[in-house]
């Protein structure tokens, strides 16, 4: 009966959607795996009630709790986001609690159609890795992995670029660091709200898979389009007319003053020097970045009157402790929280204490997703920058005053008036 419900749901989705049939997929995420309330809880139980069993590979989004300190959270709320989490893992979903999904072994290839939720890994699948998926809405992401099928409609099909966005930075500023990216995707996103971009001007670069996965979380953040296009970096944009598919487009030129704004926007509290909490992992750390975060500790301890607070999935925590990396940053004083993400801790579920103490005031992350949604989340002053930045500010409670050179002139004035 399990199936025959959410087959139902999933055709109604389609006839909403106009598509002309459903499309058999490999592979599913759920993100309502995360606790809203009692009814998030209801809907996983009702579907237990009736049988029902994953049929294609499911992955679980970040939940409300870190399993391993369950017991830090408060029972009438972490109860249930644990039980939620335990429903869907008995209808067959992996325990992979992770954000970023797109870091496991399980990760689609380029062409797969894929049903996943969490707007940071449906963006980075369609645009980095070349995997076909829609936007799919708590409970719906369920329906299709308890099926198998979707609606064969938006990015299973279109996925032309429908705006370009030319990227003009100076190249005598020399190389970008890596908040260049999350700044960049935040904006790329202000300027194509609803529209699918193809980006260019970046194919001198060269990213890393962290630095389009802070891309991509920023880019989400800001646009609803599922997916972008950076010409001459991802699979489907060899050229600009392999995207436009011979159809005209707006071109927006985006300016080094145009990233000033967004980092201002971003940085949004800069006059708060002093920082309480720095919070990173949104998205989910990948192994290399507890690696680059291990070399930045190294020899140092945090400031005693600072939490440092990184979260991750599972498999990658495991890996990196197995390569050491755990060490290093809990010998540093960095809390290392699996299962959860900063956009649960606080969301529904208060967050533990030890994790986001009731007296700090100003937080730093190196996240533009995070410093957007921080202040409404967990009410606190927010300050941006680069890893290394954000270790600095650990380290000496102070943020640092020098701006990115990449940001132009504009950034070096800002860092001798307030040098």
């Amino acid at each position: 009966i399990a199936r025959q419900k959410a087959l139902s749901i999933v055709a109604r989705m389609a006839r909403l959607q106009g598509a002309a049939a459903l499309i058999d997929v490999k592979q599913a995420h759920i993100d309502g795996c995360t606790y809203i309330g009692p009814a998030s809880l209801k809907f996983a139980q009702k579907l237990l009630e009736w049988d029902a069993k994953v049929q294609v590979p499911t992955t679980l989004n970040a939940i409300s709790v870190d399993l391993a300190r369950k017991s830090e959270f408060p029972e009438e709320l972490g109860g249930p986001a644990a039980s939620l989490a335990e429903a869907y893992l008995e209808i067959g979903a992996r325990g992979s609690f992770t954000c970023a999904p797109y870091l496991l072994d399980s990760a689609p290839k380029k062409g797969d159609h894929i049903g996943w939720g969490e707007s940071n890994a449906v963006v980075f699948a369609n645009s980095v890795l070349g995997a076909r998926t829609q936007k799919y809405a708590d409970f719906l992401d369920a329906c299709v992995a308890i099926t198998g099928r979707a609606p064969l409609a938006g990015c299973h099909l279109e996925r032309a670029a429908q705006v370009v966005l030319q990227v003009k930075i100076d190249a005598s500023l020399g190389c970008v660091d890596d908040a260049f990216y999350p700044t960049l995707g935040y904006l790329c996103g202000l300027k194509a709200p609803r529209l699918i971009p193809a980006i260019l001007g970046l194919d001198n670069l060269h990213p890393t898979r962290d630095d389009l996965k802070a891309f991509s979380a920023a880019f989400g953040t800001s646009s609803s389009a599922p997916m972008f296009h950076i010409v001459g970096l991802t699979p489907e944009a060899p050229d600009l007319q392999s995207v436009l598919h011979d159809k005209d487009a707006e071109v927006i030129d985006l300016t080094q003053e145009d990233l000033m704004t967004v980092w201002q926007d971003l940085d949004a509290d800069s006059s708060c020097d002093a920082v309480d909490l720095v919070a990173l992992g949104n998205p989910h750390f990948s192994v290399e970045e507890h690696g680059r975060m291990a070399e930045l500790c190294q020899g140092r301890l945090k400031h005693p009157d600072v939490t440092v607070v990184v979260t991750s999935g599972p498999q990658v925590l495991a890996e990196s402790r197995s390569l050491g990396f755990g060490e290093q940053l809990e010998a540093f004083g960095a809390q290392l929280v699996s299962d959860t993400c900063w956009c649960m801790l606080g969301e529904v579920v208060p967050a533990p204490t030890s994790v986001l103490p009731p007296e700090s005031r100003t937080l730093m992350t190196n996240s533009a997703k995070y410093a957007h949604y921080a202040p409404g989340l967990v009410k606190r002053r927010v300050r941006f920058g680069s890893l290394a930045s954000c270790i600095e500010a650990a380290c000496n409670r102070v943020v640092p005053k020098t701006r990115p050179p990449w940001l132009g002139l504009q950034a070096r004035r800002l860092s001798t008036l307030t040098s």
